[in-house]
């Protein structure tokens, strides 16, 4: 019988097919002979851990080779091959039968021959082999090691066998022999070196020298290490020349030990490696790049066996000559010229597989004759601008460190224990880092070389900003010189313009105020401006009106050092004013107004067409406009400044700036400008829910106007006062300040002002119960705005009508008011007062009993408001639809109406607003058949109505209350309002 194990398992009998049998026979056979224990097979056969049944299972393989060896035989025969005992099994294999036993005899016989004899012999060992030991057997830990002995020695052999065909010249064979072997071992340094011999023998010194750096190529893929001195020596013999710095130059620098964040960078860099295309690290001065070029190098070096290479272009020195020195080429071997350095450096990397890192770039042309040539190559360059110009390269943009990743350097350079101390502080100080992770690393060695430095009063430092670039140095670690020599390589005309953007105070500035500040055409404008977004040192994005946005790094316009000249300053001033005016007439237009002259029209249109979008953007900006223009003395700027951020972001929003206007008239001793002034700034107020700072600009303002004489605007402003007053609950003075307005108004021939005040006095004589006189005046009004240029108070009084006409159930007239109304409010553009005539509406069909136009109406009334940015008259629309909801049986979204009008007249001190919402709270919970919260809703109601003074209110408040609540005292307070209103004004 014969068991041959040098290659696939075979054997002359038929084996079975079974994997586990197969594997205890290679078991067995490994150790011929030989007892092998039951725990052993169990091992080999499960190293991870045995089953339950592995005896059961080692048992069955057992017999299933009994019978496949030893067929018909039984187990005690003395011909059988497969014995039991000792608690294992032993194979019983006679002299000859193994080829592996005739593998070793072979070889041990030509150990101690020579010549012929002994080449013969190992030819004949090595003849036995028909692939690798057991070579379709799953290995366990006892064969695998066996396998690996086995194969050891056929290398042996195979070794003594090459050396004696080399020595008696006979190459080819050499040659045969070992293509196959290297292909299957391309590391193998013996191997290849026999080979590279034998080629060489042969007279293929090409073909020698390319298996020589194959194998050099593979070690370093698979191991990272370079050629050892014995192959090297080889190389020397064939090619002449050793191979360069004994293997590959690998130039670079260490990489740096804290190296924080980066991981996307770092990955797509990695993957852009794996072409010959060059890797572009583009970013602002100091973010970075070299350290992430370095990083990244050192994560992929292993893929360039013939070395790794780096220059920094802003030294001196030829780069290109350095290069090839440092792959081996002698100083008499490199051309003189430039043309011939070049094209040596391509030739010889055309089939090299070389890393290169250009640092410092600064144009296109600097880095193509540098590029290596092969596909197997690679170029990290890096660079302040964007290099769009190099064909086909990968650009990777090294942005700010993210907050996290700031913090984990400053961490790792000054200590976490430390930082942990004083985290305020530490966002201080990373913020006057502006992610730059040269400025975090310059602080943290600050802070690591001040150990008795707080990290308060080191944010403290750094907070001025006329020491902070001084603050971020140590040693010659410093962030000025950095930004110096940025700024350096710029052109006079980008550096001067880089100075005019620097708007102080600005976090951010728009394209048309870039255009302004830069005193030239858009066109002109933009190719600056993208020529300092590709340098870096400027950042750019779009905001919610299209308009491009630029930033100046904080460091950098500290760098500069120089505010922008005086002259472009107030040019984008003049500017900002126009379009600030622009956005405030299209806010209350249902159509956008006229382009204006003096601002480009595309810049006009887009501001009309988002003013809540441009104004939302621009606040801060105007607001900084405002206070640059009055430190500079630009008075008539600064008024049209103020007044227009007044009108958009209103008193109550806009601080002082809004005042800034008032500031300049009352500065001049001009009574009439600055009464006017403040009655524009109390109606702001008003409109914003503000009704003390409004009554007391109205207040102000008829001081003023009666002091200049001024008849007309002494009665504007007690009209407006009336207003205020009357929801303020203050009826007497509020019917006072409307009969002496009646009185101004008519000696002036003020048909407007007539009829406003007589619609005022209307409104307010309803609320005080006397509708016989609110019928009156509102006639009186509708009649004398008739008389009027334009339709606007005909409107206006025609809705305050409406409403009162609606509360009285002379719904049909209403409807026709309001219809009226809407019609010239429309016609007009008022979309403020088109918001007013559409809840006035949605009340009506509320009343009428129909739902979904009463919806229909209040929700464009509220996008109305809330396009003008009037939140106080969107509060009583969401009343308004909480009431109409009620009444539609949608408790739950009359509710969420309700909460959001009640939360603004909460905020916005408004009793009157808060008294309707109140009542409809109470008749809401009433419906829903919570008396408790209804009864206190609605009590609360009519106290504040009777606080207010306004009677029939707190009557309606009462009658609710009255069928929730069956307490006597409820009879008496409404016998007590029907008293007050049978008096009408007089008890005011």
């Amino acid at each position: 019988m014969e068991f041959k194990v040098l290659g696939p398992l075979r054997a002359s009998v038929p084996l079975p097919s079974a994997a586990q049998p197969r594997r205890v026979l290679a078991v067995l056979l490994a150790r011929p002979d030989e007892f092998v224990h039951r725990d052993t097979l169990v091992d080999e056969l499960w190293p991870e851990g045995p089953p339950s049944s592995a005896a059961a299972v080692v048992q069955m393989a057992v017999s299933k080779l009994r019978k496949a060896l030893s067929p018909g035989l039984p187990v005690d025969d003395a011909r059988q091959r497969l014995w039991s005992g000792r608690g294992g099994y032993r194979l019983a294999v006679s002299e000859g039968e193994l080829d592996a036993t005739a593998f070793s005899a072979l070889t041990a016989a030509a150990a101690t021959a020579t010549g012929a004899e002994r080449r013969a012999l190992l030819e004949r060992a090595l003849g036995l082999w028909r692939g690798g030991a057991f070579a379709d057997v799953p290995a366990g830990p006892l064969v695998e090691a066996h396998v690996l002995w086995l194969e050891d020695q056929r290398f042996s052999a195979l070794g003594k066998l090459v050396e004696l065909e080399l020595a008696a010249g006979d190459h080819k064979a050499v040659a045969d022999r070992l293509g196959p072997e290297l292909a299957a071992r391309p590391g193998d340094e013996r191997l290849a070196g026999w080979l590279a011999e034998a080629l060489h023998g042969l007279g293929r010194r090409d073909s020698a020298l390319a298996v020589l750096d194959r194998c050099r190529h593979a070690l370093w893929e698979h191991a990272g290490i370079s050629p050892g001195e014995d192959l090297l020596e080889v190389h020397r013999r064939i090619a002449g020349t050793g191979w360069s710095a004994g293997g590959s130059p690998c130039r670079l620098p260490p990489a740096t030990p804290d190296f924080t964040g980066r991981a996307g960078e770092l990955t797509e860099v990695g993957r852009a490696l794996r072409g010959p295309a060059p890797v572009v690290l583009h970013g602002a001065a100091g973010t970075g790049k070299s350290a992430l070029a370095v990083q990244a190098a050192w994560r992929v070096r292993k893929r360039f066996p013939d070395g790794q290479l780096v220059a920094d272009l802003r030294e001196p020195g030829d780069v290109l000559a350095g290069f090839l020195r440092a792959l081996g080429f002698a100083e008499s071997e490199l051309p003189a010229d430039r043309d011939g350095l070049i094209s040596l450096w391509r030739s010889h990397t055309a089939d090299k597989r070389l890393l290169v890192i250009l640092e410092n770039c600064r144009s296109e042309a600097e880095v193509r004759p540098l590029l290596p040539n092969g596909p197997g190559c690679a170029t990290i360059v890096t660079t302040r601008r964007r290099l769009a110009g190099l064909v086909g390269a990968k650009p990777v943009e090294v942005g700010p460190l993210s907050a996290a990743d700031s913090l984990t350097l400053l961490g790792a350079i000054a200590g976490e224990d430390r930082l942990s101390a004083e985290t305020d502080a530490v966002r201080r100080v990373l913020a006057c880092c502006d992610g730059l992770a040269l400025a975090v690393r310059a602080a943290g060695v600050k802070l690591l070389q001040r150990p008795r430095l707080s990290i308060a009063e080191f944010a403290t430092r750094l907070e001025n900003e006329r020491l902070r670039l001084n603050e971020l140095a140590a040693g010659d670690l410093a962030v000025r010189p950095v930004l110096a020599d940025a700024l350096a390589e710029l052109s006079p005309r980008q550096r001067n313009s880089l100075r005019l953007l620097g708007f102080p105070g600005a976090a951010d500035i728009a394209d048309w105020f870039a255009t302004a500040l830069l005193g030239c055409s858009p066109r002109e404008a933009a190719e600056l401006l993208d020529e300092l977004v590709d340098d870096h040192l400027l950042h750019v994005e779009q905001d919610r009106s299209g308009f491009l946005r630029y930033r100046l790094p904080g460091l950098v316009r500290l760098a500069l050092r120089e505010p922008p000249a005086p002259g472009a300053l107030k040019r984008a001033l003049t500017v900002t004013a126009a379009l600030a005016e622009h956005a405030s007439a299209a806010l209350d237009a249902e159509y956008p107004p006229a382009r204006r002259a003096d601002v480009p029209a595309a810049v006009s249109d887009r501001v009309a067409a988002d003013p809540i979008g441009w104004r939302a953007t621009e606040t801060a900006n105007l607001a900084l406009a405002v206070r640059t223009a009055k430190n500079h003395g630009w008075t008539e700027l600064t008024a049209r400044l103020a007044e227009a951020y007044s009108d958009l972001v209103g008193p109550r929003n806009g601080g002082s700036p809004a005042l800034v206007g008032f500031d300049i008239v009352r500065d001049r001793v001009d009574l009439p400008a600055e009464a006017e002034k403040l009655l524009k700034l109390g109606h702001s107020h008003a409109d914003s829910g503000d009704l003390a700072r409004a009554r007391t600009c109205f207040a102000l303002a008829e001081g003023r106007f009666r002091s200049s004489g001024d008849q007309r605007g002494t009665g504007a402003a007690l009209v407006a006062l009336a207003d205020v007053d009357a929801d303020s609950g203050r009826t007497r003075s509020a019917v006072e300040a409307l009969r002496e307005a009646l009185d101004l108004l008519r000696d002036c021939g003020d048909l407007a002002g007539q009829a406003m005040a007589s619609a005022q006095f209307g409104s307010l004589w309803d609320d005080l119960g006397d509708f016989r006189r609110a019928t009156e005046c509102f006639d009186a009004s509708l009649l004398l705005s008739l008389h009027c240029e334009d339709g606007q108070q005909h409107d206006r009084s025609a809705k305050r009508y409406a409403d009162v006409l609606r509360r009285h159930g002379r719904v049909d007239e209403a409807g026709e008011l309001l219809t009226s109304a809407l019609i010239g409010t429309r016609s007009s553009r008022e979309r403020h007062w088109e918001a007013h005539v559409l809840r006035s509406f949605g009340d009506l069909h509320a009343r009428a009993g129909d739902p979904e136009e009463s919806e229909r109406c209040l929700s464009r009334s509220l996008e109305l408001f809330e396009h003008v940015g009037h939140r106080h008259a969107a509060a009583y629309t969401h009343r308004s639809f909480g009431e109409s909801l009620r009444l539609a049986g949608e408790h739950v979204r009359a509710a969420e109406h309700l909460g959001l009008a009640m939360t603004t007249f909460r905020e916005l001190g408004d009793r009157r607003g808060g008294g309707y919402a109140l009542l409809s709270f109470g008749r809401l919970r009433a419906d829903e058949g919570v008396a408790t919260e209804a009864a206190e809703g609605l009590r609360t109601a009519a106290g504040l109505f009777r606080e207010l003074g306004f009677p029939v209110w707190e009557l309606r408040a009462l009658k609710d209350l009255s069928a929730v609540d069956s307490d006597g005292r409820q009879r008496d307070r409404a016998r007590e309002a029907l008293t007050k209103i049978g008096f009408g004004a007089g008890r005011g």
